[in-house]
């Protein structure tokens, strides 16, 4: 098992910093909303232990949480994603080394994207859906899921881009 090094602290930095005081506020129309810590949540190695990444995503989760007032939301839609990372991770592109870096250059563009924009969505779903309490604007639910997660998701492939190095391949 490998324990949360150097690199993840400076990727949770600049996700949860750039979320807070930039994103945070940041919203297209009123549907689409830019959740970007959740690439945090994404790009963890996939040889830490499953108590290890769910404090991370509640850690995570719940400081998001205390600088946008909402109870617990994001918390529980990040220990969701945590329990989702590895196995769909598995099923999208194989058993991945344990020490493999989450990366384009590691994956492929087709793999990130099928990896990634189904847990974005889901994230994005039940932070939708607890914060309106219920099915009945489930057409706006859907809306606000949806296009949140193109924009999450693009913005997750743009830094996982710009952040991952070609040389670091497997």
């Amino acid at each position: 098992m490998r324990s949360v090094g150097r690199e993840q602290v400076i990727y949770f930095l600049i996700y949860v910093v750039l979320q807070l005081p930039v994103l945070h506020r940041f919203v297209l129309f009123d549907a689409a909303f830019a959740f970007f810590y959740v690439s945090f949540m994404l790009v963890l190695p996939l040889g830490l232990d499953r108590l290890t990444m769910l404090f991370l995503a509640f850690g995570t989760g719940l400081l998001v949480d205390i600088f946008s007032n909402t109870p617990g939301i994001h918390a529980s839609a990040c220990i969701v994603l945590a329990v989702l990372h590895k196995p769909w991770l598995t099923m999208v592109v194989g058993a991945p080394e344990e020490d493999a870096r989450v990366s384009i250059f590691n994956f492929g563009l087709r793999s990130m994207i099928t990896y990634a924009v189904p847990l974005i969505f889901i994230h994005h779903f039940q932070v939708f859906l607890i914060e309106h309490g219920s099915f009945g604007a489930f057409g706006l639910l859907l809306k606000r899921a949806f296009f949140s997660t193109l924009l999450t998701a693009t913005l997750f492939l743009s830094s996982n881009f710009l952040l991952s190095s070609k040389t670091r391949r497997l």
